[in-house]
């Protein structure tokens, strides 16, 4: 279905993560069957003091279609920055985060914080699509239940008034992070209230079979994939093809691998291979041997080091 420039239907996509979803990482998603890919999350008064940061808004035509994801506490600065990242990046959508938990985000008053005030929540979404309407650039929103209380139907009216192009909901409270369960029957109701606007659901999905039944049970338009694609990439590649793939040691490594090599295009090589030590440490999770590896990957000095282990570990 079609709504202001987006069209979504029955998507795979690879969420915003926050030292995971680079560039390389989402173009390895991409080839294995991500349809659609979230940038990390970048401060808007950031870009506006200072500019934002090439690793941040790097992308490459192979990721396309991308939201470049930003975050901050008023219109102004949410909407000089998406306007910035519109006009130097031509990206597909600007996604605004009004979920994010994490501690140093929510003290500078956005993401999560700002579930508590729908009416800013409204305000700042209507600036940024305002903004953006003479570039023909969407705008999209992610969101929580909000903050300690779930107020989904005040927060998702809000968005839909400031008219946003799609909206992807983790169906958790903020102050909830990611414990509990992801309450997907919020994703079906949201779906209902939102009508030809596309809805993402994400949250808990931890193999390849419950897509199809996400999709068939709340009736949403896209399924994003987080932590289960940080620790295992190929899951696009298994709801695709229905059939899982039971990576290895060998797997793995490579891709880490393609990963790092992909990443030499916008890091620096040192810079690289300790962001990427962020990942190993998933992507080896409940694999035999797995503390051993991480420990060695964890003491490589330098890079030369951490991808002669690498390569060890491929053959």
């Amino acid at each position: 279905m079609s709504y202001s420039g987006i069209r979504i239907e029955k998507e795979l996509i690879l969420a915003p993560m926050a030292g995971f979803t680079h560039s390389a990482f989402r173009r390895l998603c991409r080839r294995l069957g991500a349809d659609r890919v979230y940038s990390e999350l970048m401060n808007a008064t950031g870009i506006v003091r200072k500019g934002e940061k090439r690793e941040l808004a790097y992308f490459t035509q192979e990721e396309r279609p991308i939201h470049l994801q930003i975050y901050g506490a008023n219109p102004e600065d949410m909407a000089e920055s998406a306007s910035t990242l519109a006009k130097r990046y031509a990206p597909d959508a600007i996604d605004l985060n009004f979920g994010c938990p994490a501690r140093k985000v929510l003290k500078s008053r956005a993401g999560g914080y700002l579930l508590r005030f729908p009416d800013m929540v409204r305000r700042i979404a209507e600036a940024v699509v305002e903004t953006l309407k003479p570039l023909g650039v969407p705008v999209t929103a992610k969101i929580r239940l909000g903050f300690d209380e779930d107020r989904l139907e005040d927060i998702a009216e809000a968005l839909l008034k400031a008219g946003v192009s799609a909206i992807s909901l983790h169906p958790r409270l903020v102050v909830e992070g990611f414990s509990g369960c992801a309450r997907w029957q919020r994703v079906k109701e949201l779906k209902k209230m939102a009508g030809n606007i596309p809805i993402i659901g994400s949250g808990d999905i931890k193999n390849w079979q419950e897509i199809d039944r996400k999709f068939a049970e709340t009736g949403c338009d896209g399924v994003m994939l987080g932590r289960s694609a940080l620790r295992n990439p190929w899951i696009f590649k298994e709801y695709r093809e229905k059939e899982g793939v039971n990576a290895g040691i060998s797997e793995r490594a490579d891709f880490i691998l393609k990963e790092l090599g992909l990443m030499w295009e916008f890091f620096g090589k040192e810079k690289a291979c300790r962001v990427i030590k962020a990942h190993i440490s998933q992507i080896f999770k409940g694999v035999n041997g797995r503390k051993t590896i991480i420990g060695s990957a964890l003491r490589a000095t330098n890079c030369l080091a951490l991808v002669d282990l690498l390569r060890k570990l491929k053959s």
